[in-house]
């Protein structure tokens, strides 16, 4: 399965900028809606679009490999 890193690209953002991150603020930084993102949150299983991918790997400045693992069943 392929599992989002949000919680922990989250944790890595604040250790790196040196303050906590909001879902609000992620949302509004990356254009992905604060819906979308609690649920990625809450779910790291749940499908999402390239789009969103796309929006989180340019917010958080990472790869894909960064924000995307596959996790054997």
């Amino acid at each position: 399965m392929i599992k989002l890193r949000l919680e922990q690209l989250i944790l890595e953002k604040a250790a790196r900028d040196g303050k906590r991150w909001s879902i609000d603020e992620i949302a509004a930084d990356s254009g992905v809606s604060r819906i979308t993102l609690l649920r990625l949150k809450r779910d790291p299983y749940r499908s999402t679009s390239t789009d969103v991918i796309n929006k989180l790997c340019i917010h958080f400045d990472c790869e894909l490999g960064d924000l995307l693992v596959f996790e054997k069943e």
